[in-house]
């Protein structure tokens, strides 16, 4: 988890930050334009909304914005809800830039009356306080006397709530403060997050009312926004999660740590089994390395020490001043290496990362875009002078940081269905087949690949054959149709005639017999058969119906001649005497159509 360091305020860096922040001269990209504007159209209908970026692409910039263009005098006062002492810096430089006012509500720390903008953490909020509305009897304000601190504010001084990291806002805590500010019949509330999916399927609707806007890791990779990935499988000698149990949607942490770590005798194999090939697929870039719990985090940072790497660790139970510490060295200094058990999923800034080593396999979609989110940032001013999405990209390919590596260490994993690279950036377009053989594949392979390029060559694979299949099966079916080619365009005769097929029932939802006897001949046994109703079995019929539409379309399509077009239907004809499915008068019809309609072709062509 996220460490909440509160009780901490380092009134230098503060000061350092907002002025930095304020200063900014910030050109809005037109996504982030797009998610201002569509915010405060959709206040116009709802009361809440949420703004979905990736990592990277700007939230913070995006509700800034909102900020500035909120009216305090007309619309009400504004409260910003923040979880990072890093974001509550920034935030007091863009109330700033914006021209407003800010003041801090934070352990020891309270926001006075005046000020425009109230920065503060949930935690605060929900703590409690003696109610001074009682003399501690307990009232309508509190509970046996005991207040909870966001109570000190009157709601309806309030008309914007703005809640960083929104996908935690389904928390209790979260919905005691919106709750009691809620009481504002004209009050907004804005949601920013990367990750609405959470792994426990609670859903954001619960506290939203709906999506400004939806920008994803994929949209901003291939709009030139984020760096593209490449991702590389690395098996792990006798690393076993298939026994590690699911709690809350995703693995064990204890059990997952364990699994890595192994015996005293595994330990150190296991250890060097990542820490080798990380510093090989890094060859010096900056590393950021999430690993599966804190004993695992210290273990591997000492292993990479020993291997003569500048390697720091961060657990939540780090120093507050010793991890600032370690993020500027691992930002500007002479770090190459950063492991974290958990604690940089959110709120972790630092461009020059260029290598994601995930030692922390997990079926949760959200937090693995948290971890490979901390590779896609661009260099710094990179990608906001390039007008087109080629422009950026090429720009992105010649800077320092052409591409983000993510390694995947992975063992048996039995039953569990881990995240992927492919399954973030595939979407719904791709097959899920062609997705599974492309994780095959490059785990295969054992080389750094772009996977979303491997699935796309794995479909054209798969479709080519497929196409020869079908060729081969049309072929089967045309064989001995066309024979001679003698000119017989002058015979004007009627192809198509025969039986009709009818079903024979008295119950209109019991399968008839004469359904059995179809069903039979596509050889499906009438024992199977007899279970169906006749909606199912009506089903099967149509698409067999539909299929042999389609097949005969196709080789009439084929037909290169009249002649070859007559050798057609006469085939069509001759069968049938012996298929039902020819014999269909709608069959008949449609391919009737069909072939007049190729006749008038190829006169034409002619």
């Amino acid at each position: 988890m996220t460490q909440l360091l509160f009780d901490v305020w380092d009134e230098a860096k503060a000061v350092e930050v907002a002025k930095r922040v304020s200063s900014q001269a910030i050109t809005l990209r037109p996504y982030q334009n797009e998610a201002v504007d569509n915010t405060y159209r959709e206040w116009e209908s709802v009361q809440s909304t949420l703004i979905n970026l990736a990592t990277g692409l700007g939230k913070s910039v995006c509700f800034a914005e909102v900020m500035r263009r909120w009216d305090i005098t007309t619309q009400g006062r504004i409260l910003l809800i923040a979880h990072r002492t890093e974001l509550i810096y920034q935030a007091v430089g863009h109330a700033r830039r914006a021209g407003l006012s800010s003041g801090i509500e934070m352990a020891g720390r309270f926001a006075k009356s005046h000020e425009d903008v109230v920065i503060a953490s949930v935690q605060t909020l929900n703590a409690t306080t003696q109610c001074k509305a009682c003399f501690g009897e307990g009232c309508d304000f509190c509970s046996d006397g005991k207040a909870k601190r966001f109570t000190r504010f009157n709601p309806r001084d309030f008309g914007l709530i703005t809640i960083d990291e929104g996908h935690h806002a389904v928390a209790k805590s979260y919905r005691n403060v919106l709750t009691w500010f809620g009481q504002n019949p004209n009050q907004k509330t804005l949601l920013v997050t990367a990750t609405p999916k959470r792994a426990d399927k609670k859903g954001l609707c619960n506290v939203c009312e709906s999506v400004a806007i939806t920008v994803s890791l994929k949209d901003g990779i291939d709009g030139g926004w984020l760096v593209p990935i490449r991702q590389k499988f690395v098996t792990v000698d006798g690393l076993d999660i298939s026994q590690v149990s699911t709690s809350k949607g995703d693995l064990a942490q204890g059990q997952l740590e364990q699994a890595f770590l192994g015996t005293d005798e595994e330990e150190e194999r296991k250890l060097h089994a990542i820490v080798k090939p990380t510093l090989m697929e890094a060859n010096g870039r900056k590393t950021l390395v999430f690993a599966s719990g804190k004993e695992h985090a210290e273990k591997l940072c000492a292993c990479f020490n020993a291997n003569e790497v500048e390697a720091g660790v961060v657990t939540d139970d780090t120093d507050s001043k010793e991890r600032s510490g370690l993020v500027d060295r691992f930002s500007n200094g002479d770090l190459q290496v950063l492991v974290n058990c958990m604690v940089f999923c959110e709120g972790f800034d630092a461009p020059k990362t260029a290598v994601i080593a995930n030692c922390r396999p997990t079926k949760s979609e959200s937090l693995y875009l948290q971890i490979i989110g901390r590779g896609t940032r661009t260099l710094p001013g990179v990608v906001d002078g390039p007008v087109t999405a080629d422009d950026r990209k090429a720009a992105i390919e010649s800077s320092g940081k052409p591409y983000c590596t993510v390694l995947d260490f992975c063992g048996n994993s039995g039953e569990h269905k881990l995240v992927s690279v492919a399954d973030v950036l595939a979407g719904d377009k791709v097959d899920p087949i062609d997705l599974q053989e492309a994780i095959a594949l490059a785990k295969e392979s054992g080389e750094t690949v772009d996977i979303e390029a491997l699935a796309e060559k794995v479909k054209q694979s798969r479709q080519a054959a497929a196409e020869r299949k079908e060729q081969e099966r049309l072929k089967r079916l045309m064989t001995n149709t066309k024979a001679d080619h003698a000119d017989y365009s002058a015979v004007d005769v009627d192809l198509f005639d025969g039986p009709k097929f009818d079903a024979e029932s008295d119950d209109p939802t019991k399968i008839s017999q004469g359904q059995i006897r179809f069903l039979a001949r596509l050889g499906i046994k009438p024992n199977k058969a007899k279970h169906m109703t006749k909606r199912q079995a009506s089903a099967i019929i149509d698409k067999s119906f539909r299929k042999v539409e389609s097949d005969w379309k196709v080789i009439m399509s084929e037909a290169n001649s009249q002649s070859e077009l007559y050798q057609i239907g006469k085939q069509i004809a001759a069968r049938q005497q012996n298929d039902y499915m020819l014999a269909d008068k709608k069959v008949t019809a449609t391919l009737r159509k069909a072939y007049k309609e190729r006749r008038t072709e190829l006169n034409g062509n002619a």
